[in-house]
């Protein structure tokens, strides 16, 4: 993109993907701790730990904020851009976990219901926290690249 300030970017993403992380923990631990649990008992191998998962969901932190910049000039700088760049978040990182599913690791259950939801709010609200922090350093330094 075209006068894209990559530097404000990948910070804003950042914020994103640390609140994404730190949601998704609590959301594993309260609502998924025997989905977290038949990962682990059939892994072929020990975890990679958590600064992969931790960098993983910066980079989908970044993605996010990311989207919303691209969308933005067209939807507009509102809600609705944001909430439409974390549900698309949402969606990468279900059908991304899903997959697990269809590797036989785990069964889908009752307790996955609230995660997905809660997990579906955490996206919006990480991106939202993104792309606000995203405008609020456009706002501070009028003079770098608005998209």
């Amino acid at each position: 993109m075209k006068g894209t300030n990559w530097v404000r970017l990948a910070l804003s993403g950042s914020v994103a993907g640390v609140i994404w992380h730190l949601l998704s923990v609590a959301f594993l631990a309260a609502f998924a701790s025997d989905f977290v649990a038949s990962v682990q008992q059939s892994a072929p191998r020990p975890a990679q730990g958590g600064a992969f998962f931790f960098a993983i969901d910066v980079g989908m932190g970044v993605w996010a904020v990311w989207l919303y910049s691209a969308i933005a000039p067209r939807y507009g700088s509102n809600l609705t851009t944001v909430a439409i760049a974390g549900i698309a978040w949402w969606i990468l990182k279900t059908l991304q976990s899903a997959k697990w599913a269809g590797l036989g690791f785990v069964q889908f259950g009752p307790n996955l219901l609230p995660l997905g939801v809660g997990t579906l709010g955490a996206t919006v609200l990480a991106a939202g926290v993104g792309t606000w922090f995203y405008r609020k350093v456009s706002e501070m330094r009028p003079d770098l690249p608005a998209t």
